[in-house]
């Protein structure tokens, strides 16, 4: 049937005219007061939003955005294949990102297993469906849609470089036709009726953008000493904050592999020889961050300064000659 005022072949109460409400302050959509009391499927999406926001707090929208490319890097396995975005990947490999932004989130709510579902959540069995399709097409199992169960929805944008978390209840009026699976996506005018939790959230900056990866392996196979590995991607790379990660997979070969970073004989010393100083959050933070280069935690960074002062001060604490 149509719906009237909007014409969508769903059920008045789940068209977009009577959609679970909005708010101009993406946090407030914890808040269960901004869903529409009216709705059928509200008492079950606020228990299992509240029980979300508890287990998230205050971190929760950078905390799943973290966790959502954590998966997707874990799939591209870049310094192993290069690979640093999803259309690298094949159909597989996409829906494996699935299955582990699935655990990932899984483990950020540190919320039981479902007896029949995958998650536990708000004392209901909650399935977890994931998409990386921009149409937001979730794929719902017959035994899920069977007994119309709630479903945590996560979306993400690979172009956008966003994640979405929301709630819906797999209602059969929410459900197109079944495929040879027996599994039913979400029909496009039903998306109106998911809770989203945390909506839009952008990824945080990859720690492989930038890099050369044809070149990251080449060095990795091509060099053997650590400290001269490291030096020349250093070299290579100045002025790049760069991730204890990155250079861990760098150096992946080496015992101890950070102190190939180091003085007394590692990649410190010979880019000092050079007039390049190698800095770490740790050591050389807050110097950095006076000359208004501030990086983050567990990154390095080469610079080679050309301004007389900043020159003057490095030589002054034995970081250049």
């Amino acid at each position: 049937m149509r719906s009237p005022g909007c014409g969508c072949r769903v059920p008045p109460h789940v068209c977009a005219a009577g959609r679970l409400g909005e708010t101009a302050e993406q946090e407030s959509r914890f808040d269960p007061g901004v869903l529409n009391k009216s709705h059928p499927d509200y008492p079950i999406l606020a228990r299992i939003a509240k029980d979300v926001k508890e287990r998230l707090g205050r971190r929760a929208k950078a905390a799943f955005a973290e966790r959502v490319l954590e998966a997707v890097d874990f799939v591209l396995d870049p310094q192993r294949t290069a690979r640093t975005e999803i259309d690298d990947l094949d159909r597989v490999e996409k829906a494996f990102i699935g299955l582990k932004v699935e655990h990932f989130v899984r483990d950020l709510l540190d919320a039981p297993l479902g007896i029949r579902r995958d998650i536990e959540l708000g004392g209901m069995d909650v399935d977890i469906k994931n998409t990386i399709r921009r149409s937001r097409t979730w794929m719902i199992p017959s035994e899920t849609y069977s007994r119309e169960e709630p479903v945590l929805v996560i979306a993400s944008d690979a172009k956008l470089r966003t994640s979405s978390m929301g709630v819906l209840v797999a209602r059969d009026a929410y459900l197109g036709a079944e495929n040879r699976d027996r599994k039913r996506g979400v029909l496009s005018s039903a998306q109106s009726n998911v809770f989203w939790i945390i909506e839009d959230m952008p990824w945080p900056a990859s720690r492989w953008d930038g890099i050369d990866m044809v070149r990251f392996r080449d060095l990795r196979t091509s060099i053997r000493k650590g400290a001269d590995r490291a030096a020349a991607f250093f070299r290579e790379n100045p002025d790049r904050p760069t991730h204890r990660s990155v250079l861990l997979a760098l150096l992946h070969d080496q015992n101890d592999p950070m102190k190939r970073l180091r003085g007394n004989g590692g990649a410190r010393d010979a880019l000092k020889r050079e007039g390049v100083v190698l800095l770490s959050r740790r050591y050389g933070g807050k110097f950095l961050e006076t000359i208004g280069r501030p990086i983050g935690k567990d990154e390095f960074i080469a610079l080679k300064p050309d301004d007389p002062d900043v020159i003057a001060r490095l030589q002054a604490d034995g970081r250049l000659p």
